[in-house]
């Protein structure tokens, strides 16, 4: 007999036989990892037991993100600004010979 590759055809099995057949487990996708950020004392209320303090909001590190490009696009429009206040302030004197032409 060919080993039973479902649940239910391992219960068939069985069913007929009276014997378990082995089974085995297959890994069929990614790991499913959960970040705990509070345990509350209720369901889904009450008071805290326990909070992750490492957690940080998804929110928060966007806000940082956006924060973070409105400082590089100030800074960069002072340096326009300084730019063109510089080629403002250069002044040429005027050529001598530029009428002898």
């Amino acid at each position: 007999k060919e080993p039973a590759t479902t649940a239910k055809e391992a219960h068939a099995q069985k069913k007929l036989t009276g014997q378990p057949q082995a089974t085995s487990l297959i890994e069929i996708g990614p790991r499913f990892v959960l970040n705990p950020i509070r345990i509350f004392r209720g369901s889904f209320g009450g008071q805290t037991l326990w909070q992750n303090d490492e957690f940080v909001n998804p929110n928060a590190i966007r806000a940082l993100e956006k924060k973070k490009k409105g400082e590089e696009y100030v800074r960069r429009k002072g340096a326009e600004r300084q730019r063109k206040r510089r080629k403002e302030a250069i002044v040429v004197p005027e050529d001598p010979l530029a009428h002898v032409f």
